[in-house]
């Protein structure tokens, strides 16, 4: 049950709402995180709000680009740095490869999850006897169709529109109604206007993950067979 999800379980659903989440958004300037939880949204509104960027995301057959995650803990005085790239493709999943400070590759798919680090040790959890993991595919498929009614089931959902005349964004926040999610994260606020550019997680411990992407690339063209080679067992 979710509810007896384990330490391991909790990082793994947090990998995998961290992809989704990074790759729905675009440039913006960051808001107030609080202002944005003022503001709840239906999905019908979540959907209006989020048009222009919705679009072409969700005809686009993968997604690719690099990240720099920042996560800040209350006994460090400065913020853990890594970065990497990362590749998302519709009808396979998510590859996610950290490259410093330490070489790892995380795939998370329909059927489950797997984890190769520096030194080769890989792990393996099928979604069939995890419910974690499926929870944790369930959300992330849902963030990257788009899929806002599906999305409010897991989440209360909030919005506002953000930026100046001459450049549109938004920023979403989102806020776990299962206690097993909240023991995650307590809330996230994405900033956006076409691709993803900050989003900031939040814990109960005062914890706080921050991702920006540089650059991230809509694939039209489909997959290459390196791409694809990439989710190969």
């Amino acid at each position: 049950m979710i509810r007896t999800m384990s330490r391991g379980m909790r990082r793994l659903l947090l990998s995998g709402l961290l992809l989704a989440a990074q790759l729905l958004c675009g440039n913006a300037r960051a808001a107030d995180a609080q202002d944005v939880f003022a503001h709840p949204l239906t999905p019908a509104q979540m959907s209006t709000l989020l048009g222009p960027a919705a679009k072409p995301l969700a005809a686009a057959p993968g997604l690719r680009g690099r990240f720099e995650q920042r996560k800040t803990l209350p006994d460090l005085p400065r913020p853990l740095l890594s970065t990497g790239e990362f590749l998302f493709a519709r009808d396979l999943g998510v590859w996610w490869h950290t490259r410093t400070p330490f070489d790892s590759v995380f795939i998370l798919t329909r059927e489950g999850a797997r984890s190769r680090d520096e030194g080769g040790a890989e792990t393996r959890i099928n979604a069939d006897e995890q419910p974690g993991v499926a929870v944790a595919a369930r959300i992330f498929f849902a963030l990257f169709a788009l899929d806002f009614e599906a999305l409010s089931k897991d989440f209360d959902t909030y919005g506002v529109p953000t930026g100046t005349s001459k450049s549109t964004g938004w920023q979403v926040g989102l806020r776990p109604k299962l206690a097993a999610m909240s023991a995650v994260f307590r809330e996230a606020v994405i900033d956006g206007t076409q691709h993803a550019n900050r989003i900031e997680l939040r814990d109960a411990h005062g914890d706080r993950t921050e991702i920006l992407l540089p650059e991230v690339s809509i694939l039209t063209d489909g997959l290459s067979a390196a791409d694809r080679q990439r989710f190969a067992n």
